[in-house]
């Protein structure tokens, strides 16, 4: 028995029976086995593309204020 208000995926599976896939579909229309995952666009090698910004971020400011304390450190 389906869930109501999600659309079944409709994939054509290799079956003896030939019958398309009956489980419920993800935003894309498709399973998780005949449409693959969302989350894998945003990730790169394990990591998220936002942890990846996220770093280089922390990065930039880390960079930022070692300047700001080397300059304090030539004045004084």
């Amino acid at each position: 028995m389906p869930i109501q208000g999600v659309r079944i995926c409709g994939a054509k599976c290799r079956t003896k029976g030939g019958l398309p896939c009956g489980q419920p579909g993800m935003k894309n229309g498709r399973c998780r086995m005949h449409g693959g995952v969302f989350y894998k666009r945003e990730t790169h090698g394990g990591t998220t593309l936002r942890a990846i910004q996220q770093r280089k971020k922390e990065r930039s400011i880390l960079r930022e204020m070692k300047a700001v304390t080397r300059e304090i450190m030539e004045k004084c």
